[in-house]
């Protein structure tokens, strides 16, 4: 099934009226905005959220390409993976079936990147599975994932952020020393904070600082009081010993912290 806007100016509905307008408006301000943009397509590279009851009204007032009439027909959601969703638009009329992706699949993966946005603004915002979970139920959006899944999600990104990380730093330590007058024996200062004021926090993280006048962070450490792996593991020493040894010999320890 393909739909097209009708040509017939007397078969519109009257809501649609000044749709044109509407549309040369948004197009207008988004060319103002986004002046340097050759590409079209990198116009329309953004998210809506879309009550689903107004999309398929909007469909209603379109024409379906079979039937050459306005379209009249259902939809049903055949796939739903947190925000992602796969509909499914059926025509009464002719019976042809159209398929809508909410959002594109991630480059070699399985992953759908309206989700793996929602993982890094989560993040971003220092909310977790129970906060994000609140603020998409309040915005009558579907539940993200299941919390293991949120997990899986927010461990597979961890690997893109120390990547990022890395290289912003590398690239940091060049731009001190460029403004540094070229030297590479740079002056640095070093500074760190517990989660938790007092003593009382296991995590705790010290960044390295150029001291230069627009500092440049070089270098960040993460310190832990005690690793939730070995905890986890604790109770293999007694029931599985030689799995036990195993754990301790390959495992990276996150305790790191002597005091």
């Amino acid at each position: 099934m393909r739909m097209v806007r009708s040509g017939n100016t007397k078969n519109k509905r009257s809501d649609l009226s000044s749709s044109n307008t509407d549309e040369e408006s948004i197009m207008f301000t988004q060319e103002q905005s986004s002046s340097n943009i050759d590409n079209v397509d990198d116009l329309l590279n953004f998210y809506l959220i879309m009550h689903m009851k107004c999309l398929m009204s909007l469909l209603k007032q379109t024409l379906c390409y079979e039937w050459k009439n306005f379209w009249d027909g259902s939809a049903t959601v055949k796939t739903r993976n947190g925000l992602y969703m796969h509909l499914e638009f059926t025509c009464n009329s002719c019976g042809s079936v159209t398929h809508l992706h909410s959002s594109p699949q991630v480059e070699n993966s399985k992953r759908r990147e309206i989700n793996i946005r929602l993982q890094i603004g989560g993040t971003l915002s220092g909310m977790g599975h129970h906060d994000v979970l609140r603020l998409l139920g309040a915005l009558n959006l579907p539940p993200p994932t299941q919390e293991d899944k949120y997990s899986e999600t927010q461990d597979f990104i961890l690997s893109y952020v120390e990547k990022a990380q890395e290289q912003s730093m590398v690239g940091a330590v060049e731009e001190a020393v460029t403004e540094g007058g070229g030297t590479r024996e740079l002056t640095v200062s070093g500074g760190g904070a517990w989660l938790t004021r007092g003593h009382s926090s296991a995590h705790g993280i010290t960044a390295l600082c150029s001291a230069i006048k627009r500092p440049k962070v070089l270098d960040t450490t993460w310190s832990s009081k005690k690793c939730s792996k070995c905890q986890g593991a604790e109770s293999l020493r007694h029931v599985n010993p030689d799995l036990h040894k195993t754990f301790q010999e390959n495992h990276h320890c996150q305790l790191n912290y002597q005091g």
